[in-house]
């Protein structure tokens, strides 16, 4: 997190930089979005056949790859290879959500994710910052090159610790030529057979990620570009607005986590779903650095309490309410039919944002973003009822 998080905030300027327009920018990121949904559902199945470790770490050699394509990236139309190979590594979130919730007892799921997302994102308090200081000081282009080099090594070493450190967490069972032989004779019928599989309360949440997905999507890639260009902030005031959210964020995490423990998941999915559309609105109101950081802090917080939805990904109060409705011998292959379903709902979403900023309005991505939010949460409020938990003597 530490090096993909100096160059991540800044990759849109990084594409516009690159000759690229907002539409182009909103089209390649629907590629992205495309190889994401597409690996979710195989990434579940081979995490449930082949194990948790094993397809981590396989997924890892993406992440490899893609920053030395970005580097050597000189136009918008290069960076498209790179976009798909770091979304390919995306192939392994099913099994790294499944192996975490594994690693944790039920009563205590909600308060180990949020020490997992804490920690591994601490980096973000700083990297927003610096990378912001790193683009103002060399420019976008030569900024990002150094930072793709630093991510290129970091990766190679992450890859290697997973190899060697991680410990699987399902008890693989062989599966007879038969029945291996039967799944690829009728992958159809297999898939509806997976649907067929999945309780009630995860499809309402599958409907809720899909909607927050294609809200998040619609603006995400364009706040930094709306930022600096109509707000007219520098990448070092953008990067300080990231070490914020980052800052709020992480000093809530862990209290927010016990929290869910204790009064259950719910409360503290639906303060940070009120919380994170107002947030985004906000741009639209700002008009300088220290108004966007009143709405950027709400971020922060809202993040921190655990329930923001990113489509494949969630907050530790979100992604421990998923665990709670899955069945462990299918956890894997539900969590991938979750990144599936989102990630198809939300493919148009980029291109329509860029489409919608170029040529409508730049504000109006935004409004979009804060009306889908909002109908989210209120499917949410009206329909998840939490599993009871078992007690504990």
């Amino acid at each position: 997190m530490f090096t993909a998080f100096l160059w991540f905030p800044y990759r849109s300027l990084f594409i516009l930089e690159l000759d690229a327009s907002k539409e182009l920018l909103g089209g390649l990121l629907m590629l992205e979005t495309v190889t994401q949904f597409l690996t979710q559902l195989p990434g579940g199945i081979l995490a449930d056949r082949l194990g948790r470790r094993r397809v981590i770490v396989y997924s890892s050699l993406f992440r490899i790859a893609a920053p030395i394509i970005f580097f050597f990236s000189t136009h918008w139309v290069h960076t498209a290879p790179g976009i798909i190979l770091n979304s390919l590594a995306m192939l392994g979130m099913p099994a790294i959500n499944a192996l975490i919730a594994e690693s944790l007892t039920l009563q205590r799921r909600g308060a180990g994710l949020a020490v997992y997302r804490m920690i591994t994102w601490m980096p973000m308090i700083i990297t927003s910052l610096l990378g912001g200081i790193i683009m103002d000081y060399y420019g976008i282009i030569q900024g990002m090159q150094l930072c793709f080099f630093a991510s290129l090594l970091v990766s190679i070493i992450s890859t290697i610790m997973r190899w060697k450190f991680l410990t699987e967490t399902l008890e693989l069972t062989p599966i007879s030529g038969e029945v291996a032989r039967d799944q690829r004779r009728s992958l159809n019928k297999w898939f509806t057979q997976q649907l067929g599989m999945i309780p009630r309360e995860m499809w309402i949440l599958i409907v809720i990620a899909s909607i927050s997905g294609f809200a998040m999507r619609v603006v995400f890639s364009f706040m930094v570009v709306y930022s600096v260009e109509i707000i007219g902030l520098t990448t070092t005031e953008w990067g300080l607005l990231g070490t914020v959210v980052s800052l709020i964020s992480t000093v809530l995490t862990i209290p927010a986590g016990s929290l869910t423990d204790r009064i259950g998941r719910k409360p503290c999915i639906i303060i940070s779903r009120i919380l994170s559309p107002i947030s985004i609105m906000g741009f639209t109101v700002a008009s300088n650095f220290w108004q966007l950081s009143i709405f950027r802090a709400m971020s922060g917080a809202a993040q921190g309490f655990g329930g923001i939805v990113w489509g494949v990904m969630g907050g530790p109060a979100w992604q421990a309410l998923v665990a709670d409705v899955t069945p462990p011998k299918n956890r894997g292959r539900m969590m991938g039919m979750m990144g599936t379903i989102s990630g198809i709902v939300g493919t148009p979403a980029s291109w329509i944002g860029g489409y919608m900023y170029d040529n409508i309005s730049p504000n109006l991505p935004f409004q979009t973003s804060f009306l889908l939010d909002l109908v989210g949460t209120g499917l949410f409020i009206a329909f998840i009822k939490e599993p009871k938990k078992p007690e504990v003597h």
